[in-house]
């Protein structure tokens, strides 16, 4: 993978510094090997007879290496009784857990953490209760930009990708003209990750006449839909957000595996 310049990753770094709880009903744990190594992840199963659509969720910068909250089983849960497999990736199970104020980590690992996902998706490639045609990325701030890497290195086990706050590093612009249909969703305070990185999103997508929509949040800040984040969280734009990205995920992956 090529290099990131640093001060692309002084804005990629994501303050979701939230407690673990314990696991809910619905939220399995589960494990996947990646390079021979094992890799955490939770999952949450619909109701019914296989295969369904699959979402990936991807978690934003922490310091804890469980990544997994609250809010987390909530959209794991919710997207379930909606009917997709949905699997939340632990994707520091390799590393060591990366804060905001460690860019020169998120650099090194970035590669690693790649692989973990690429290794996710190959694992759900080969559930039966999956449809390997139909499965999505969502991903919040750092687990944006990998979202987004993602879908730029490697399009084709991709159908749609949700994007919270996060961009695209410049290193994989050119990535752009093959990316799959993607939601932008960001605020236009965001302190974290400028909302220039949104409209250059945007701008690329659009050049290459890439399928995707953005919503831009007035006033909103980094973060803003989880609860926990009371200072930046806003119920409104949370909702809306949501909204938008079911809508979205429900457009993009309701095609039978032979449509694609």
């Amino acid at each position: 993978m090529r290099s990131f310049r640093t001060a692309d990753w002084l804005i990629v770094a994501a303050v979701l510094l939230l407690a673990s709880s314990p696991a809910h009903a619905g939220w399995v744990k589960g494990e996947f090997t990646s390079g021979g190594k094992p890799v955490n992840e939770y999952h949450c199963v619909p109701k019914g007879n296989g295969p369904h659509p699959a979402v990936v969720m991807l978690h934003g910068a922490s310091e804890r290496k469980d990544s997994g909250n609250p809010e987390y089983e909530k959209m794991c849960g919710e997207l379930a009784d909606l009917g997709y497999y949905v699997e939340f990736i632990e994707y520091y199970s390799q590393t060591d857990a990366v804060g905001a104020e460690q860019p020169l980590r998120m650099k090194e690992d970035f590669p690693i953490w790649l692989e973990e996902i690429h290794s996710g998706l190959d694992t759900l490639d080969k559930n039966p209760a999956v449809d390997p045609h139909r499965v999505a990325l969502m991903g919040f701030s750092l687990g944006s930009f990998l979202s987004l890497s993602a879908g730029a290195i490697d399009p084709d086990q991709i159908a749609a990708i949700v994007e919270y706050y996060g961009g695209l590093p410049r290193a994989l612009q050119s990535g752009a003209k093959t990316m799959p249909p993607t939601l932008i969703l960001h605020g236009d305070k965001d302190v974290l990750v400028p909302v220039a990185m949104a409209h250059r999103l945007d701008a690329l997508l659009t050049e290459n006449k890439r399928p995707h929509e953005m919503k831009i949040y007035e006033g909103a800040n980094h973060a803003f839909n989880f609860p926990e984040l009371q200072i930046w969280y806003n119920a409104a734009d949370a909702q809306d957000a949501w909204t938008r990205s079911t809508k979205f995920l429900a457009a993009n992956l309701s095609k039978p595996a032979h449509a694609k």
